[in-house]
């Protein structure tokens, strides 16, 4: 099932896929094949915020959050710009076996965005989309000062 356009979803970026020259996620933050996120609002609906999921690999990770819709969007537009189809999906997934313990308690929650063809992984173009285009960025905790701002 897909999840709706305008939906917020937070991926979380380690401090190595983080510029702190640019203030946001390189596009190695995208580079996985089954890009998994976490619902926003589902979250909130059980309240839980986003940063209670930051446990054990995930300490002091920062975050970047888009709309199901925009990862839709440039994919379209990379598909445009390349003259090659890339269609991707944002679907639900709450049993994917990235969702480990102790994020199973969070499990309906858990969105994946995928590539329709498994053999590609996700272009480079659609990653630096997404890296320049993040709704709302939080840094990692390494890369906040008090003079920071996130974006809204």
């Amino acid at each position: 099932m897909s999840v709706p356009e305008d939906d917020i979803l937070c991926r979380f970026v380690r401090e190595k896929d983080w510029s702190a020259k640019e203030n946001r996620p390189r596009p190695s933050a995208f580079r996985e094949t089954g890009l998994s996120l976490w619902h926003v609002g589902r979250l909130l609906e059980h309240n839980v915020q986003v940063e209670d999921l930051r446990l054990k690999h995930l300490e002091g990770v920062g975050q970047a959050h888009h709309t199901a819709g925009q990862y839709i969007k440039f994919a379209l537009e990379v598909a445009q710009e390349t003259n090659k189809p890339f269609p991707v999906s944002v679907e639900w997934r709450p049993e994917d076996e990235h969702v480990t313990e102790p994020w199973r308690k969070w499990r309906y929650a858990h969105v994946q965005v995928e590539v329709a063809d498994e053999s590609k992984n996700f272009d480079t173009l659609f990653r630096q989309k997404l890296a320049q285009n993040a709704r709302k960025l939080v840094p990692p905790d390494k890369f906040l000062n008090p003079d920071s701002q996130n974006l809204s």
